[in-house]
């Protein structure tokens, strides 16, 4: 006896994907999956259990019985459990629809977030970055609901309290309120593991394709943790100054990377220039408060080359060298008549008017500036440079390699403010000659290793021995810097609270 095979039917009636998943196909969701979820009318005490039928980011289909009555356009409270993770929302059934005559397909639209179930969110208004569309950081964090599954992110910008990322449309099991454990990799610069909070899931559009959009929260960061995202955003990011990073929590380790540093090349970028030096000046008090930026400009101007360091295309840092001949003044002479025995005006490279940022400084920008004229110096045969600098930051330049020449003057653009004339000896300097190690290796050991290679200097013992000690020199250098890290740290968290008060 023949039996008839019967075939399976797909005529199952479906609901309104659309209205509830949006461009979502939504998740089967088996009774052997470690997805459940409770629901309960708007103001009544307890939750029921219903199981859940299909899942995506938007939205939930539960199966009810024939018993339990629910509304078109009721909102719901739903606690939805994925692996060992609880989220609570608010909901809205948008459908109802038989499958048979004691079971029934109740679809329910996420529309909103319970705040219990995301307790100690930051949602400060703060600075948010665009990361560059060249340098994408990416993440991956294991599926909480699925086996051996993983869900991969890409990383469109950054906040002081979290990212924004997106992802494919495939992943049905991220809702908010859920945590991850992300591998999140920040190109050329390091990688970190942290967990961060699902605060928002929607679906956008970026090249004609349908992606979800996740917002995630930090909820821990340590100390590296916020050093490799601040030297991402320095290096990678539209962020517009170091300072405002560093407001947000975040602490880059070097600012050079993510600064160009050339020869000024326009009219724009002499205004630029100017204004800085008006702004450096002042912010210190050396200048009175009724000078304009013209007046930070003088004929060696016209006679020098200026150096800028720009950040995202604005001048940051610059600094005016002077290359005096045979028989031409320096410009410390209008102020000063140098001792006999000192180097022969065609040996000197002077160095003026040295102006960084006030939302950079603390950062290595004006160490890259000593770098750039000891390369210049050399690159011009200089083995000499000159440069004036108030009494209390003698000692900083002294540890560099500078020496103090015994000579000062007052200059008329700073009335009231000595002017210390310290020297160098660019060459001794970048062969280790009057510094330390531990200075070395921060200030000049890539200075050595560039001159080096383009056969500028010879390296000497001294340097190959230096250059040893590079690894214990970056680790004292690192920990010297911690207490400022630290503070800065503190100051962030104390203004977060304050911030977060006065919402409250």
């Amino acid at each position: 006896m023949k039996i008839e095979a019967k075939q399976r039917d797909f005529t199952e009636p479906e609901l309104d994907f659309q209205e509830i998943h949006d461009v979502i196909f939504p998740a089967d969701v088996r009774e052997t999956d470690l997805v459940s979820s409770k629901i309960r009318k708007r103001g009544e005490p307890e939750y029921q259990v219903f199981r859940v039928w299909k899942l995506s980011p938007l939205g939930i289909e539960l199966l009810v019985s024939g018993s339990d009555i629910f509304e078109k356009g009721e909102f719901v409270d739903i606690e939805l459990t994925v692996g060992r993770q609880s989220s609570k929302f608010e909901g809205m059934v948008v459908d109802l629809i038989s499958k048979s005559a004691n079971r029934r397909i109740l679809g329910v639209r996420f529309s909103g977030r319970k705040d219990e179930a995301i307790a100690g969110v930051d949602r400060r208004k703060g600075s948010r970055w665009l990361c560059s569309s060249q340098f994408d950081p990416v993440c991956i964090a294991p599926n909480p609901a699925q086996f051996n599954d993983f869900l991969y992110f890409q990383i469109r910008d950054i906040s002081g309290s979290g990212i924004r990322a997106t992802t494919s449309l495939r992943n049905k099991f991220i809702v908010p309120g859920m945590e991850l454990e992300l591998q999140i990799s920040f190109p050329v610069t390091s990688q970190i593991s942290t967990t961060m909070r699902v605060v928002r899931v929607t679906i956008t559009t970026d090249g004609g394709k349908d992606l979800l959009e996740v917002g995630l929260a930090f909820t821990t960061l340590s100390m590296r943790q916020r050093e490799v995202i601040g030297q991402y955003l320095v290096q990678f990011s539209d962020a517009e100054s170091l300072e405002r990073i560093r407001k947000e929590g975040f602490f880059p380790l070097s600012l050079t990377k993510g600064i160009d540093y050339q020869y000024i090349k326009s009219a724009d970028d002499f205004s630029q220039v100017l204004e800085l030096r008006l702004r450096a000046n002042r912010e210190v008090g050396k200048v009175p408060d009724d000078y304009t930026a013209a007046d930070m400009a003088d004929l060696y101007d016209n006679r020098g080359r200026i150096i800028v360091g720009k950040y995202h295309g604005t001048v940051v840092g610059t600094v005016r060298l002077t290359f005096p001949e045979v028989g031409e003044p320096l410009e410390h002479e209008e102020y000063l008549k140098l001792p006999d025995g000192f180097p022969r005006r065609e040996q000197i490279l002077e160095c003026a008017r040295a102006a960084t940022n006030p939302e950079f400084r603390g950062s290595d920008l004006w160490t890259t500036l000593i770098q750039h004229i000891a390369i210049v110096a050399l690159q011009a045969k200089r083995n000499w440079a000159i440069i004036s600098t108030t009494p209390e930051l003698v000692d900083m330049y002294k540890r560099l390699g500078f020496r103090d020449s015994g000579l000062t003057y007052e200059h008329e653009l700073y009335p009231g403010k000595t002017q210390v004339v310290l020297i160098i000896n660019v060459p001794e300097a970048v062969m280790g000659i009057g510094v330390g190690p531990i200075y070395w290796n921060v200030i000049w050991r890539g200075v050595a290793k560039y001159l080096g290679d383009h056969q500028v200097i010879k390296p000497s013992t001294r340097v190959k021995v230096y250059t040893m000690l590079a690894p214990v020199s970056e680790w004292v250098r690192y920990f010297a810097q911690h207490p400022r890290r630290r503070r800065l740290a503190k100051q962030y968290r104390e203004s977060a609270v304050q911030e977060a008060s006065a919402e409250a």
